[in-house]
């Protein structure tokens, strides 16, 4: 999105930049499998539900503020500030009368840029997995509902090819560009390590984000790649019932080819005590206490080209999210007190099309599909249709 410059005095400039978006969603869903008398944990799919909607994106109606300052002693200094508001209540969602809507401040930092490289202070997208969100075609459709009742945005692709790595508290150092190399190191506010059990909350060191990546050009086109890790540990209270610390870290990376209207993106991911769709504070640890393992991918074609009502890109997507089974996960399936999800498969098809550089049409097919490791599945078919005004 490029900023619009309101204006400014003795060097500073004061822009905005930001959308607005609507989408109509039509989603069948299969029945969740009934687990006996026990639970059956994890998936987000609605329940033998059908119904259409009026929603946000995946990413939400959003207004940015950017301030900057003139440059001082060789230091140049901004800050941005962003508002995401959403159509509903994210407590009431489907309701005539929603009188909360949900507002998400996802973005409050400022930086200072020198020869030196950059400084980032305060809030935005975490760099463990943060890549792996932005190169999916998903992140200007829609995705997955969640609940078709559900208020807030949906939930994209969270869940089927990421963890997602949510807007965190940080202080990240990023190096100048080398050789087409940047390496950022980063300091994120920590978070409770989860299970549906248990929970390990008390942290006394930052959790730790880092991502190495290398660009260039070649003949008729370009590449990225990288490659970005997460480490943190957090320990049990004394009356919790557990003991001990947990530690949770991972490692993702990936690639992004674009040549003559091509762009192959694939990606992927795998760390322990992470969880399989929230980081960290949802599904991390089993019921023992101990941490749970998983891995996740995705490969996307695209292509676009130049017409006479735009530029239009097609694009075919398929990713998935993949959960190693515990001794205590297996031992509770066995005695028939919860099962755990193994596998979230997503398989989608979209048609983006920009009429001018502002005014964007989107049109998706998703389809996805839940397996536990009792053998039951559940799957979902979605159709949206959505456009955006950005500035």
């Amino acid at each position: 999105m490029a900023a619009f410059v309101v204006g400014g005095e003795d060097g500073w400039t004061f822009s905005t930049d930001g959308n607005v978006n609507m989408f109509m969603a039509y989603e069948t869903a299969d029945e969740r499998p009934i687990f006996g008398d026990g639970i059956r944990r994890g998936g987000t799919l609605p329940d033998g539900q059908e119904g259409y909607r009026q929603r946000v994106g995946f990413v939400p109606n959003w207004l940015a503020f950017n301030i900057k300052a003139p440059t001082m002693g060789g230091l140049d200094m901004a800050a941005r500030i962003s508002f995401c508001p959403t159509f509903d209540s994210k407590e009431i969602g489907k309701s005539k009368n929603s009188f909360n809507d949900q507002i998400d401040l996802r973005e409050v930092f400022f930086t200072v840029d020198g020869n030196f490289g950059q400084i980032l202070v305060g809030k935005t997208l975490s760099l463990y997995q943060g890549t792996n969100l932005t190169t999916d075609m998903l992140i200007w459709g829609y995705g997955t509902n969640g609940a078709i009742d559900g208020g807030g945005t949906p939930l994209g692709r969270i869940g089927y090819g990421y963890v997602y790595p949510q807007f965190n508290a940080q202080v990240r150092y990023t190096t100048p560009e080398i050789n087409g190399f940047k390496l950022a190191l980063g300091l994120y506010d920590p978070s409770v390590i989860v299970g549906p059990n248990a929970e390990a909350e008390e942290t006394k060191s930052p959790r730790l984000e880092t991502e190495l990546s290398y660009a260039g050009t070649y003949s008729g086109g370009s590449y990225r790649t990288w490659l970005s890790g997460m480490y943190q540990t957090a320990k049990f209270k004394r009356d919790s019932g557990f003991s001990g610390d947990v530690e949770a870290y991972g490692v993702a990376g990936g690639v992004q080819v674009l040549h003559k209207g091509f762009e192959l993106v694939l990606s992927g991911f795998e760390n322990q005590g992470v969880g399989s769709l929230l980081m960290l504070d949802q599904d991390s640890l089993d019921s023992a206490g101990k941490e749970r393992d998983g891995r996740g991918f995705i490969a996307q074609l695209m292509y676009g080209f130049d017409n006479a009502w735009g530029h239009t890109k097609f694009g075919v997507s398929y990713g998935a999210n993949i959960m190693d089974e515990t001794r205590a996960d297996r031992q509770d399936r066995l005695a028939g007190t919860e099962v755990q999800i193994e596998e979230q498969k997503m398989a989608g098809l979209g048609i983006y099309h920009d009429i001018n550089p502002h005014l964007k049409l989107i049109a998706e097919y998703i389809y996805t599909d839940n397996q536990w490791f009792d053998g039951r599945g559940q799957n979902t078919h979605m159709i949206a249709l959505g456009t955006f005004f950005t500035w």
